[in-house]
């Protein structure tokens, strides 16, 4: 793969970490941010395959689920904290962003961890330190974290001008996500009504149907009732392939469930999950203007991963499902 000029720039840093790490440096790191679809986790993923040292990679969502995860087993979020980065020298966080203040407020602990600890920290995100946490009722919550970050690590922006998802010539297209379907319907294809209810813990949740290994999801029932990043790892473990129907333009949707549908398909993606969707218009318009959202560009952008088949009818139903 030919890397762009921002791309070999960005290479260079990392392989100037890799050196210090090989040496023995301890702490510091690189904060990687730039635009959706720009070559962030491909750089990282090539940097962390050429460590020989104890190492963690982990996803936004799956590193908080597995963070409250340990806090309930040993009782402290304090004890699961150290648990984190106990035993490693290099942690590459994929994915960061904080939205909520209370995911900004565990963060804050975490980073503060980590920098007492002596690990190196890779990170690749849609938006610099600056933005994090961009609702100004509790900006200023996370400004110490966010001076922390500037201070500890290399800030280094990827801003290559193109998206290769959508461009065609990133890499991702060859992976079971991508061999997934945007099926453009407004609600006329038939859809299955065996309606199955999953247990996730305490709760449950209710499916239109499972069929094979792939289940079948409403998009008022997975994104618009109480289910979180965490369900949906859970689930992801289960079915490795999914269908959501009843996708609307995000524009007349919540923002609660637009930012749900995004977790979703961050899960799928992250674990190379095959999806396919049943939506009331093309990707464009159920984009829309929200496209430009930096977290819905990274949505927008991977689902155009996705192709629109040539004819409705013969992909009704993944094709081992009967």
């Amino acid at each position: 793969m030919v890397l762009d000029e921002a791309q070999l720039s960005a290479r260079e840093s990392l392989d100037a970490l890799r050196a210090k790490i090989t040496a023995g440096r301890v702490g510091g790191g690189i904060y990687l941010w730039g635009g959706v679809g720009r070559g962030k986790t491909m750089l990282m993923d090539e940097f962390y395959n050429s460590l020989s040292v104890d190492k963690r990679r982990i996803h936004f969502h799956q590193f908080f689920a597995d963070l409250h995860a340990r806090a309930h087993s040993l009782g402290s979020m304090g004890s699961a904290l150290e648990r984190v980065v106990d035993g490693i020298r290099v942690l590459c966080f994929d994915e960061f962003h904080i939205d909520d203040v209370a995911d900004a407020m565990f963060m804050a602990r975490v980073l503060d961890t980590i920098v007492a600890k002596g690990v190196t920290v890779v990170v690749t995100s849609n938006v610099p330190p600056t933005e994090l946490l961009p609702n100004p009722l509790f900006h200023e919550q996370f400004v110490p974290s966010i001076e922390l970050i500037e201070k500890t690590l290399d800030i280094i922006e990827l801003s290559g001008a193109l998206d290769y998802r959508i461009g065609g010539s990133g890499g991702d297209g060859d992976g079971r996500f991508a061999s997934g379907e945007f099926i453009v319907d407004a609600g006329f294809t038939p859809r299955p009504r065996e309606p199955v209810q999953l247990r996730i813990g305490s709760r449950t949740l209710v499916c239109e149907a499972i069929r094979g290994g792939v289940v079948w999801f409403d998009f008022e029932v997975l994104c618009n009732g109480s289910t979180s990043a965490a369900d949906y790892l859970h689930l992801v473990d289960r079915f490795d392939e999914w269908v959501v129907c009843g996708v609307p333009v995000l524009a007349t949707a919540s923002e609660f469930s637009v930012r749900r549908f995004g977790n979703v398909v961050d899960v799928l993606y992250d674990a190379d999950v095959r999806l396919t969707i049943y939506a009331d218009a093309d990707l464009e318009k159920v984009a829309g203007t929200l496209r430009d959202v930096p977290g819905l560009a990274r949505l927008f952008s991977r689902l155009s991963l996705i192709q629109m088949p040539s004819s409705v009818w013969p992909s009704m139903l993944p094709s081992h499902t009967g």
